[in-house]
Parts: C-alpha cells; sequence; structure tokens
C-alpha cells in the first residue's frame, strides 16, 4: 500500500460552499482504493508557511508522493510574495520531501476581474515559476493554469468567489491529477525493481 499526500492551500484541501470538503481526497481515493491518501492541506496558507512545516507536516508522514498545491495564495499582491522568494520556497519543501515523490502543480487559474488582488500578470509569473523549478529538480508538473484557461467553459470551474473550485474544477484536478500520480508509481516500482 502507497501513501499519497496532498498538500496544498483552500483548493487542495477542498474548500466548497464555504466549508471544507473531502472532495478531492475522496475522488482520489477512489482512483486508488488499495492506497491511503491522506490530506494536510490547510486553507490560507502560503509556500512560506509551508516551508515550516514539511518535516512535521509531510516528511514525518513517509508519503510515497506527495502532490504540491501552492499558489492560489501567493500570487496575491496582498502581503506579497515575490516569484523568486516563491521558487526558493517550493525548491526547500520538495528537496526535503524528495524529488522522485512530488508531482507540482502551477497555481491555478483566477477570476482576476472578481479577484484584483490575485491579477492575470502574477498568475503568469507564477506559473512560469513552477514549471521552471520542474524542469530544473525533475519534477513531475501539472499545468494547471493553463489547464483551466484553455476550458472552453472555465468560468464553471470556479465558484462565486472566483478563486475556490467547483464540482467541475475538482473534475479537471482529478483528471490531471490521476495519470501523474500512476505514472509516478511505475517510475518508483521501475527505480525499485532495477
Amino acid at each position: 500500500m502507497k501513501k499519497i499526500v496532498l498538500f496544498g492551500d483552500s483548493i487542495m484541501a477542498g474548500f466548497h460552499d464555504g466549508v471544507m470538503s473531502d472532495i478531492l481526497t475522496n475522488a482520489i481515493q477512489k482512483k486508488f482504493p488499495n492506497d491511503e491518501v491522506v490530506n494536510v492541506s490547510i486553507p490560507g496558507y502560503k509556500t512560506s508557511n509551508a516551508v515550516t512545516r514539511v518535516d512535521q507536516d509531510i516528511v514525518s508522514l513517509h508519503p510515497d508522493i506527495v502532490v504540491l498545491g501552492f499558489g492560489a495564495n501567493d500570487i496575491s499582491i496582498d502581503d506579497e510574495i515575490k516569484p523568486g522568494k516563491f521558487s526558493t520556497n517550493l525548491s526547500t519543501i520538495i528537496k526535503e520531501i524528495g524529488v522522485s515523490k512530488v508531482i507540482l502543480l502551477s497555481p491555478p487559474y483566477t477570476d482576476w476581474v472578481k479577484n484584483p488582488n490575485r491579477p492575470w500578470t502574477r498568475q503568469l509569473q507564477f506559473e512560469l515559476v513552477t514549471e521552471h523549478l520542474s524542469k530544473q529538480l525533475e519534477v513531475s508538473y501539472v499545468d494547471l493554469l493553463h489547464k483551466m484557461t484553455s476550458c472552453p467553459s472555465k468560468g464553471k470551474l470556479l465558484q462565486k468567489d472566483g478563486l475556490h473550485f467547483t464540482k467541475d474544477g475538482y473534475i479537471l484536478l482529478e483528471d490531471e491529477l490521476v495519470p501523474e500520480i500512476k505514472a509516478t508509481l511505475v517510475k518508483q516500482n521501475t527505480l525499485v525493481s532495477n
């Protein structure tokens, strides 16, 4: 049995209709019924919070896979984090967990008309940072931002707040994560058997 850990902010935590939910955790668990899915995501978290807790909250769980989903709060211009600091924080988190265990998500798409403190330019900047980091560290990567923006009905992916996901948003996220988790498990099994 493998342990799959979800670690991120309110998006990863399943924040839906004003409350926490198991919508993402349950969806991933259904796809991997013989494995354990643990969600330790915390609403409001930025990478600067996560970097201080990675040993306590993640490494201590002895995960086989960790899906890192940060950025929705990091891109905010409120209490602004610079892209370089975001990159440094993610790099530290990834290295502490172990590059072969990590699936890195880009920040999600946010409706910047409803959330002007999360401008499109910062969404693009931070996606580039995560993409570059994934290549540099050779980490599995999901470009969630562009997957969402290429969706013809992207408005249906977000709740009225323009930030948190609807059920359709979580279906898209699940559809992107499941193949990456499977591929990472196969890669790990190949490395172990060689």
